[in-house]
């Protein structure tokens, strides 16, 4: 299972003001805020701009109910003539941003160009910065903002502009749900801002601003399309067999996500497909399979950022610090980033280790399992290669330290690449990593129904070492198992494993359920009777094991090859492998984890009894072509 953004709620797309800037008191008489959500629109530009701007307002209808911020990168010392240049565009009211006030429907609004402009509260809110700061009005400081407040009813548009203002504001609506537009580059004048918004992977939209006008009103008008309230009954079936078709055709089960949720998104694939109807829809997906692919990926969100909420993170090194003063130069550090979405975030907790150890970081074995059921977001996370405009808000030191620049992108170093190893992992129904430091799962729970947090949290205590650590998102906590963790930081959220038997079985763990094959009994016993005696004749000793090298199943015999050592039982296969093949048993774990392909040991001459055999190791990926956490050692 991944974060539907591993790692995405809007409250985690915090926007915090710089030690330098000033709020501007609101202003008096704030309205109430309405009991609806109407969408409101983030329009962001530079240089070439104001033409785009003009073609965008002249198409937009005047009767969408919405709300639109216009914000173009201006001098501070220019008096703006933005509002009466697009105030002839249109029929909407076109009127500058005011401090306190509360947007009004089908009216736009223009960003002042000496203040940088938030959302707070459901209000406008005016910051004053630094003179020199530029460019304003931030661009990426609204949209992030935007995304906190109206999470699934923001809108993020980016047209013709410099630079990269935006990108990253455009990626947080992305991760709260949102919709996010760019101008084609090809009818931009100046291409920078909207490519640097595309280059995130982030975009739903690329389009010219006339066809972004037309979406905008689609959009709009399939808002509280599905209506489930009145019928129950007819939406719970209609929805379970939605969710059938998603995981026969993807794999994966969303039937323990809430279900406001789920039909948040099956709205917003219908807006994006011109489908106003949900019959519409569910004969949609019949005949376009595809459908369903892009149904699981809006739920999914595999969007996340480095660094993302930096004070969560400072609390974290913090925390850190304790577990690594316990450690010793040639121990393990073992991390699991449960769906780890593109990556950024698994990443960031190894920058956070490098900076933390020092020159002391190669004293130690350190594991980054990044998991998720992502395959299209895995391969971003497994090449580590990144916009610029990704770590647009890194530490400068952090990113030349830490990244080299590959074209237009930035790579993560080799330091990096060698701590993290990414793999296709379902949280709920596949093992988990075992003998963990600490677990980063953040903005995952926010989306599951309580049954299934409690789960989660109880597998993440069945992982954890007594006293390791959990770090949970913003908005998440261990309410459902409150037992199991006690608070470290309750505004970082970081939360230490309670000492203690874990309750979780083995049996709390299944394949995919993907609907049952009738094969006829006597078909059974002979293709049964078939398997048994080819296994018997022609597989050599073997040993199934998960990624942490815990053994599953035995095939044949394998004394020669392992021993158990007196004390308390361990069945892990480091420690039951002869010596000799120790070294050979990691380094090929690692290379069929990461290169998907089965990986060969050259021979060691093993004694056994009086007699010497020439041994190698095999070990092979359970499924090619796929990353996943179990392999098969063969002698």
């Amino acid at each position: 299972m991944t974060r539907p953004t591993k790692k995405n709620k809007a409250a985690e797309a915090e926007s915090t003001i710089a030690p330098a800037e000033k709020v501007v008191a609101p202003g008096a008489g704030i309205q109430p805020l309405r009991a609806l959500r109407p969408y409101l629109v983030g329009i962001g530009a530079s240089a070439g701009g104001l033409e785009a701007l003009s073609t965008l307002i002249a198409a937009l209808p005047t009767n969408l109910g919405i709300s639109y911020v216009v914000l173009q990168h201006l001098s501070p010392t220019h008096r703006s003539m933005m509002a009466q240049l697009l105030g002839r565009e249109t029929a909407m009211a076109v009127q500058e941003v005011e401090n306190g006030i509360q947007p009004e429907p089908d009216t736009i609004y223009v960003a002042p160009a000496s203040n940088n402009v938030k959302m707070k509260d459901g209000c406008f809110q005016l910051i004053e910065g630094p003179r020199e700061a530029s460019p304003r009005p931030s661009v990426n400081m609204f949209l992030t903002s935007l995304a906190e407040e109206k999470i699934e009813d923001a809108i993020g548009v980016i047209l013709s502009g410099t630079g990269s203002d935006g990108a990253a504001g455009l990626r947080d609506i992305k991760a709260a749900g949102g919709y996010t537009f760019a101008q084609d580059p090809q009818t931009a004048k100046y291409a920078g801002m909207p490519q640097s918004a595309i280059d995130t992977g982030c975009v739903d939209w690329v389009m010219s601003p006339e066809e972004i006008a037309k979406e905008i009103a689609i959009i709009a008008r399939s808002h509280g399309t599905v209506t489930v309230d009145n019928k129950p009954p007819i939406a719970a079936t209609t929805l379970k067999k939605l969710l059938i078709k998603v995981k026969q055709q993807t794999r994966i089960d969303f039937s323990g996500y809430k279900e406001g949720t789920l039909w948040r998104r099956i709205e917003r694939r219908m807006a994006a497909c011109h489908v106003n109807d949900l019959d519409d829809y569910l004969a949609l997906v019949e005949t376009n399979p595809e459908e369903l692919e892009s149904l699981g990926k809006d739920i999914l969100i595999s969007v996340t950022a480095f660094f993302r909420d930096p004070l969560s993170f400072a609390a974290l090194r913090g925390a850190v610090r304790e577990i690594l003063a316990n450690k010793r130069p040639g121990d393990e550090i073992r991390i699991w980033v449960p769906a780890c979405a593109t990556g950024e975030e698994a990443y960031t907790l190894a920058i956070l280790l490098a900076e933390t150890l020092g020159p002391n970081l190669s004293q130690f074995r350190i594991q980054i399992f990044a998991t998720d059921i992502d395959l299209n977001a895995l391969a971003v996370a497994r090449k580590g290669s990144y916009a610029e405009s990704a770590l647009v808000d890194l530490e400068p030191g952090l990113a030349i330290r830490y990244f080299q620049k590959v074209g237009t992108r930035l790579e993560v170093s080799r330091t990096l690449r060698d701590m993290v190893v990414v793999a296709r992992q379902d949280l709920v129904q596949d093992p988990p990593f075992l003998r963990l430091d600490l677990v980063s799962c953040r903005n995952v729970l926010i989306y599951l129904q309580n049954e299934l947090q409690a789960k989660v949290l109880s597998t993440f205590h069945y992982s954890l070492y007594p006293n390791a650590l959990l770090f949970l998102g913003k908005s998440e906590g261990i309410f459902q198992q409150e037992a199991l963790f006690e608070v470290v930081d309750k505004s970082a959220r970081i939360y230490r494993r309670r000492a203690g038997e874990s309750r979780l079985t083995a049996s709390a763990f299944r394949l995919p359920d993907l609907g049952e094959r009738v094969i006829p009994k006597a078909v059974a016993d002979s293709q049964e009777r078939l398997l048994d005696e080819a296994v018997r004749r022609y597989v050599p000793s073997s040993v199934l094991i998960n990624g942490a090298f815990d053994i599953l199943h035995i095939h044949g015999d394998v004394s020669a090859y392992l021993g158990v050592l007196p004390g308390k039982p361990n069945f892990n296969l480091q420690n039951l492998l002869r010596r000799e093949l120790r070294a050979d048993l990691q380094l090929l774990q690692h290379h069929a984890e990461h290169k998907q392909v089965s990986a060969y040991g050259r021979p060691h001459s093993v004694k056994v009894g009086n007699e010497s055999s020439h041994v190698r190791l095999a070990v092979h990926p359970m499924e090619r072509g796929i990353s996943n956490s179990l392999f098969l050692v063969c002698f």
